[in-house]
Formats: C-alpha cells, sequence, structure tokens
C-alpha cells in the first residue's frame, strides 16, 4: 500500500459512483483518519461504506465510517481488493449470443439516462411558480422512466430470464445450456438490479468452459472492449451487492 498521511486522495460512497477529494490524516492497518474537502458530501452516517482509490497499487480500500467530528472523517479498515478482480453471486436476466470476432461489434453501453436529472435544479428564473416546476421535473423523471422500460423492453431484457450469475467489473461465469468454446466471443445484455435497474450491452471473450453432472455447462468469460463508464456501473454494483450480502450476514448473526 503506497497510501501515506499527508496524501490527498479520492472517494466515493457505495454504491455511488460520484468522487470526492480528501487528505490523510493517518492511516494504519486498523483504520484511515481523512481531513474532508469542502466539496465533502454532508450525510456520512456511521457504517456507511467508503470507498478510497490506491490508484500506485491499482487497488481499493473498503472502509466503514466509525466517527465524524467536523471535516475530520475515521474509517475502519474492512478489506483490500483489486478492482478488477472483485467478484460476487448474483442473480439477474441475462441475454447472450455468439458473434464473429472479426466482425464490427456494438460499443459497450448502458441502456439508461434519458434526459437529464434535474430534480436538484433551481428554476432558471422568478417568472416561473416553484409549484409549477416542481409539477415539470416530476413530469420530466416519470416520463424517463417510461422512455427507459421502453428501451429495456427493446432489448428483450425485461422478459429475459434470471439466471445464476458470479460477475465482477473484469469478466462473469453463469451456466448455459449452449455449447461454447474457449476463444468464442459472446455479444452479453444484462439488466443489473439496481434501483432503477441498468441495462448494460457489452462482450466476452470465453476463456473456460466446465461442465456440469447435468446437461449445463459453466461458461466464463473476460470482458473485452469495455469502457470505463460501463466498467464502473458494474463495479458499483459489486460493491452495493457485497455490501447487501455484509448486512444480511450480519442480521443472521444477531
Amino acid at each position: 500500500m503506497h497510501l501515506n498521511a499527508g496524501d490527498t486522495i479520492t472517494y466515493c460512497l457505495m454504491p455511488g459512483m460520484q468522487r470526492y477529494s480528501a487528505s490523510i490524516l493517518s492511516i494504519n492497518d486498523a483504520g484511515i483518519v481523512l481531513q474532508l474537502n469542502a466539496d465533502s458530501p454532508s450525510p456520512l452516517p456511521l457504517h456507511q461504506y467508503v470507498v478510497i482509490s490506491d490508484a500506485i497499487n491499482d487497488v481499493d480500500l473498503y472502509n466503514e465510517v466509525s466517527g465524524r467530528d467536523g471535516a475530520t472523517l475515521t474509517l475502519k479498515r474492512m478489506w483490500t481488493g483489486k478492482r478488477d478482480f472483485f467478484r460476487v453471486e448474483s442473480m439477474f436476466p441475462v441475454i447472450y449470443r455468439k458473434v464473429d470476432p472479426n466482425a464490427p461489434w456494438e460499443e459497450s453501453r448502458i441502456f439508461t439516462g434519458f434526459g437529464g436529472d434535474v430534480s436538484d435544479m433551481e428554476p432558471p428564473d422568478e417568472t416561473i411558480s416553484p409549484r409549477l416546476w416542481k409539477m415539470l421535473v416530476d413530469m420530466n423523471a416519470k416520463l424517463n422512466l417510461v422512455l427507459e422500460q421502453y428501451h429495456l423492453d427493446n432489448e428483450g431484457l425485461t422478459k429475459a430470464k434470471s439466471i445464476a450469475v458470479d460477475i465482477s467489473s473484469s469478466g462473469m461465469r453463469f451456466p448455459s445450456d449452449n455449447a461454447f468454446e474457449v476463444g468464442d466471443v459472446l455479444e452479453i445484455k444484462m439488466l443489473l438490479p439496481t434501483n432503477p435497474a441498468v441495462g448494460i450491452l457489452t462482450h466476452g471473450k470465453v476463456v473456460r468452459c466446465e461442465k456440469r453432472d447435468n446437461s449445463a455447462t459453466d461458461i466464463s468469460l473476460h470482458f473485452i472492449n469495455l469502457v470505463e463508464e460501463v466498467r464502473e456501473v458494474i463495479l458499483q454494483y459489486t460493491l452495493k451487492r457485497q455490501r447487501d450480502i455484509i448486512r444480511q450476514y450480519r442480521e443472521r448473526s444477531v
């Protein structure tokens, strides 16, 4: 680990993607104390998960808020892991098909994001009634949801079968009744069960095929040509899923 007291770092709050900056006041194997900058978010409750990036080692430090005093934030170290190998088990709709590796592919992309988020925007001028502005904002949000649902329907994801998936930001594994070989390239569409759900299109190269006792085969893929925006969405989903698993474990242990 190459992080030391005095270093300036960036962090995000699970499961969000927005990054903030801070300075390290102290750091050891048990915890980290940060000096927050003016751009830090106000709500940082106890047990909030905070992810700090160590760019030199290409790893992320996963922490839990254990205390805050003004602009000083105390974190409890939870675990450290490389971003590309952070893997979780889940279940969600997946559509896949073999494609010609020599043919042009669609760029990996996200199926959501119609329009802009104006929920936090103030009315453009005082001539617009705040009540009318709120109605317009609500209508815009509902229209975006309708458009996103329509797009997901067109991609076939809302009617796709949910399957057990092992996923990270570098690849995924899932059972298949179809025959594939190592080196095959698959087009993958998946619907991550976030709120709201996020549809993703990407491609993966088959790196392993493991026959099960039944007719299914476990297909392991390595994502290829994955744009950073899509990789970040997958990473944040795996982080949230891991957090949910930890919370469920704690609840069962009480």
